[in-house]
């Protein structure tokens, strides 16, 4: 009896692990759209809540020498992880952050 007991109870955790799991959003990858060396300001950081479209990284670009944005929140979220520093020079397509949507 008790063999039965512990099989629903592992099956029951087992569900509610994978019901969780489901239940969690993906992290979106926010990529750069520009190359050039990322500036210090406004340079999101970890924990920082986003709007959509919000500008979230500025490159200076080598060709003009201009302050661009590269990269801006794909959806409205928190920062979870920022991949970038400020002085990096990043390439166009490269990853700089990771949100969580809301």
């Amino acid at each position: 009896m008790w063999t039965n007991r512990a099989l629903l109870i592992a099956i029951t955790l087992v569900a509610a692990a994978a019901v969780g799991a489901a239940g969690a959003p993906a992290l979106l990858e926010v990529k750069s759209a520009l190359t050039g060396v990322v500036e210090a300001q406004p340079l999101v950081g970890v924990g920082d809540v986003v709007d959509d479209g919000q500008a979230m990284v500025y490159v200076r670009t080598a060709l003009t020498g201009s302050v661009s944005v590269a990269a801006r929140a794909p959806r409205a979220g928190v920062v979870r992880e920022v991949v970038i520093v400020a002085g990096q020079r990043i390439e166009r397509g490269d990853l700089v952050a990771r949100i969580e949507p809301k």
